[in-house]
């Protein structure tokens, strides 16, 4: 992957590996693609899309992550229409923001490589709940990430 060896991706150098190995693999990939049912018969997995689309497969993936719902609290409805809000999967870049000071609630992922990406251009406030601890990918000069041992590089 492009980027910081020493460092964890951002949501650009995620992106761009994934359209480069799609593209190095030849993939077919279906975007804005609700699937709403899974069937197994046969030894064959039958999804069904939103849209009325069928596919079959001998062999299903579920890799749609851990936290792929927003969670919006009730409160932001009584704040000022004046005041721009978004949610992670609504932002896409600085130029969005109205106004130079932003507050980013929650330290996921996400909200760090925002707050990240924004703090270079406007006033950024994030906030935490309670600390986290986050392990090094390099101690001691030695790399920990388990999939890069002894420098090799990650196999498309």
């Amino acid at each position: 992957m492009v980027g910081d060896q020493k460092g964890y991706p951002d949501k650009h150098e995620v992106a761009d590996y994934l359209e480069f190995y799609a593209q190095h693999n030849k993939l077919h990939v279906l975007l804005n693609k609700n699937v709403y049912s899974v069937e197994y018969n046969d030894q064959i997995y039958s999804l069904k899309t939103q849209d009325g689309e069928t596919f079959q497969a001998k062999c299903l993936v579920n890799a749609t992550g851990a936290n792929q719902k927003v969670n919006v609290l009730d409160i932001s409805r009584d704040i000022s229409a004046e005041i721009q809000q978004l949610t992670i999967d609504q932002y896409q870049n600085p130029k969005q923001l109205s106004s130079q000071n932003i507050a980013i609630i929650g330290d996921g992922s996400g909200g760090r490589q925002v707050a990240k990406e924004l703090a270079k251009t406007h006033n950024v406030t994030l906030f935490c709940g309670s600390p986290r601890p986050f392990a090094p990918q390099e101690l001691f000069g030695i790399n920990t990430d388990p999939r890069q041992k002894s420098g090799q590089k990650l196999p498309l």
